[in-house]
């Protein structure tokens, strides 16, 4: 069985972002373990583009990741921004299952939090109750989680609003044929050989 995963989370954009914890090998190694003996094809935002200007290509790029993806693994492991939000959103819209990586008493889980003047036991954040799929302590767990989801995957999207398809397009008519990690990732799932 082979599953894709779209790594959402920060990218280390330049200097400033050297001590956010951002997916790395050690992050993907920890899920393939988990998710062994199944194959993962990660998808990884980060990936350079062709045309960085194209911020519409750019943007689509995310989306088609997302959409392409047998699950998204987001990881919370810290404070996240606005783009983990829309990423989570649009495979919620895409019927892409959302694995995330909250690790206990951090950022978006705690075992006891005062929140609104009313102590909550077992607390998740009201975004990430609301979209994901499952909650995982750490990646190796996320891992393991993929391949009970991964036949939770919808065949067609739940609903594609505007934005979205615009997006999507863009990306696979004008940028994808120039992109070859993601034209490389396309031949592992359809299980052609790399070129």
């Amino acid at each position: 069985m082979t599953i894709s995963v779209y790594c959402s989370g920060s990218i280390a954009k330049g200097a400033s972002d050297e001590k956010k914890l951002c997916w790395s090998d050690v992050e993907r190694l920890e899920v393939a373990k988990g998710a062994a003996p199944a194959e993962v094809v990660f998808l990884n935002p980060d990936d350079p583009i062709t045309d960085p200007g194209n911020a519409l290509g750019q943007f689509g790029r995310d989306m088609y990741q997302v959409m392409v993806a047998t699950a998204v693994i987001v990881d919370a492991r810290e404070r996240r921004g606005l783009g983990i939000g829309v990423e989570m959103s649009a495979a919620a819209l895409l019927g892409t299952p959302i694995i995330v990586v909250a690790p206990p008493n951090s950022r978006y889980r705690a075992d006891e939090l005062e929140y609104r003047g009313v102590l909550v036991r077992d607390y998740v954040h009201p975004h990430v109750a609301a979209l994901a799929t499952a909650v995982a302590d750490d990646f190796l767990s996320a891992g393991e989680l993929l391949t009970r989801l991964a036949p939770g995957k919808a065949s067609e999207a739940h609903h594609m609003p505007g934005w979205l398809d615009e997006a999507i397009t863009e990306y696979r008519d004008n940028v994808l044929p120039g992109d070859p990690p993601m034209l490389a990732a396309l031949e592992r799932l359809r299980g052609e050989p790399a070129r």
